[in-house]
């Protein structure tokens, strides 16, 4: 388990090479480059991580651990290509958007306990400990067009949620709700 301090390190040389950093790899279907940036906050912490650099998916995977039960899940890579996609493709039309996370990995125990959680949820890790499913908003663009954004994306599901945040998840087949 990573630890506040050691976060704070990680995070300090994720930002000291994340200006440096190779602009990503590139997917074989259309050579071009993955953004490999992600802008995210989780309570009071916030940070620009590069997450294909060791220290930055470190990072990110804390940011994205179950904050109940204090364990650090192993996010698919996957859904944080899905992310920075979304980030990217927003900042191309000049909008910069943090991430605020909401959820990222859940414990059986914690996913028991929150509300309307699905039984076989995404959020849950496998037997390797990675999970395929994160929940967030933005301080800045609506829920709506974040989550239809992330339709577009065509990575797996995506839930629409009354609370204004918005489920997203690389199960592969796309599908998606609304919450009641």
């Amino acid at each position: 388990m990573i630890g506040r301090r050691d976060f704070c390190r990680a995070l300090a040389a994720a930002a000291a090479v994340a200006p440096f950093a190779s602009p990503g790899r590139a997917r074989a279907d259309t050579q071009s480059p993955l953004p490999t940036l992600l802008w995210v906050r989780r309570g009071r912490d916030e940070a620009q991580l590069d997450y294909s650099t060791a220290e930055g998916y470190r990072a990110i995977a804390w940011m994205m651990r179950d904050v109940r039960a204090g364990i650090i899940g192993v996010p698919h890579t996957r859904l944080l290509e899905q992310w920075a996609w979304m980030q990217a493709w927003l900042a191309a039309y000049g909008y910069h958007v943090r991430f605020d996370i909401h959820s990222g990995l859940r414990t059986p125990a914690t996913n028991r306990s929150t509300e309307g959680a699905a039984l076989a949820s995404y959020h849950l890790p496998d037997a390797q400990g990675v999970f395929r499913a994160g929940d967030f908003s933005t301080p800045t663009i609506p829920s709506e067009y974040m989550g239809r954004l992330a339709w577009l994306s065509r990575q797996g599901g995506v839930g629409f949620y009354v609370r204004d945040f918005i489920h997203t998840d690389v199960r592969g087949n796309p599908v998606s709700w609304r919450a009641r």
